[in-house]
């Protein structure tokens, strides 16, 4: 495994440890200190995520055209770790919505090319493994900081913790900076959507389009156990232990993903979803609901380095980077109307309907990317 993918790991270590130290406790900071109402949580909330999704693809071109990786990671890492204090010392929502803007500016700059900058470095046959390690060293952050921040809260409050976050995003900017290693790819003078428009990378994005109306938070599963008799605090553990377990998989699920084809493995990941959520409408109890959610770890630890490594092999080798980022723009674009459906067809007919449609239109994007090419 070269080098490079192990310390873009740890470098995503790093800033989960803080993001997670900190995305928790916002809802509550929001309203209880600051006394926003829940529609401004959801507001911020809605343009932080929003920017991060549209700037992916224009990080990710801008980085095929200069032919360089390592500024945009960077910029990417070190913005959030430059305004955390903006947070510390809110003393209005505007301020929280100023952070979160800026923090969500840097995943889109770096989201993309820092995923071509590891197929970049890597073999073809490894992309799996490789991003594999990556995913489970960004979700072993993204349990640890949680925890960080429960057992901190009630020693140094809202704004220590804050405070606190600046260490972990500081060395994540600093690893980057001091030990990331590129490969120079040459610019890219292609227009985009000229270079994507071969057969294997449009049938991906349009299995991917369709899987993605179906493909909702994980805030739903959690709601769902509640509905099955946990408490909040037992909800609480069993997210974490989701992290954990996700964690362990995603880097044996990757080796299995080069061993079976990354575009075989990411239909296969897409049906055991449809499986996983179809239990979920007929789950009977919280034993089974906790079943279900260790079998969904088990998915999203196939599916994400399995995606990436098939998205790394058919984009452009000189547009790899635009072509992640325009894959990660739609894919963002479409995750809001296909949650706000789930929870409109939860709230009104019922979960058996929200969770159904889930898996048939997981089902339907795992038949579209293996449909024999014409």
């Amino acid at each position: 495994m070269p080098r490079s993918v192990a310390v873009l790991g740890l470098v995503s270590f790093f800033m989960d440890v803080a993001s997670e130290m900190v995305y928790p406790l916002l809802p509550f900071f929001l309203t209880v200190v600051l006394g926003a109402g829940k529609e401004t949580v959801g507001l911020i909330e809605g343009l932080a995520e929003g920017t991060a999704s549209l700037l992916k693809v224009v990080g990710g071109r801008l980085s095929d055209r200069l032919g360089v990786r390592k500024p945009f990671l960077i910029a990417g890492y070190g913005l959030p770790a430059l305004v955390r204090p903006l947070l510390a010392l809110a003393a209005h929502p505007w301020q929280v919505l100023g952070f979160r803007l800026l923090d969500r500016t840097g995943k889109g700059l770096r989201t993309a090319p820092r995923d071509a900058l590891i197929a970049d470095v890597s073999q073809e046959a490894d992309y799996g493994k490789a991003y594999g390690l990556h995913r489970a060293l960004d979700t072993l952050g993204a349990a640890i900081g949680p925890l960080l921040a429960f057992a901190l809260l009630p020693l140094l409050g809202y704004r220590g913790v804050f405070w606190l976050s600046l260490l972990p995003a500081a060395a994540a900017a600093g690893v980057v900076v001091f030990f990331v290693r590129e490969r120079r790819v040459p610019p890219a003078r292609e227009p985009l959507l000229a270079a994507v428009r071969n057969p294997p990378y449009l049938r991906f994005l349009l299995a991917s389009a369709v899987f993605t109306l179906g493909y909702v938070s994980v805030a739903f599963l959690l709601l769902r156990l509640g509905e099955l008799g946990l408490s909040p605090r037992q909800t609480t553990l069993a997210y974490a232990g989701y992290n954990l377990l996700y964690a362990a998989l995603a880097y044996p699920m990757g080796t299995l993903a080069d061993r079976l084809g990354p575009r075989r493995a990411t239909a296969l990941a897409m049906g055991a979803y449809a499986a996983v959520f179809a239990g979920w409408s007929l789950a009977p109890g919280a034993a089974a609901g906790l079943a279900l959610f260790a079998a969904y770890a088990a998915f999203i630890a196939l599916f994400e380095p399995a995606r990436r490594a098939y998205l790394a092999q058919v984009a452009p080798e000189r547009e790899r980077a635009g072509a992640i980022g325009l894959f990660h723009t739609v894919e963002g674009v479409l995750l809001f109307p296909a949650s706000a459906v789930f929870g409109w067809l939860w709230q009104v007919h019922g979960h058996v309907a929200a969770f159904g449609l889930a898996a048939g239109l997981a089902l339907l994007g795992a038949a579209l990317l293996l449909r024999p090419p014409r």
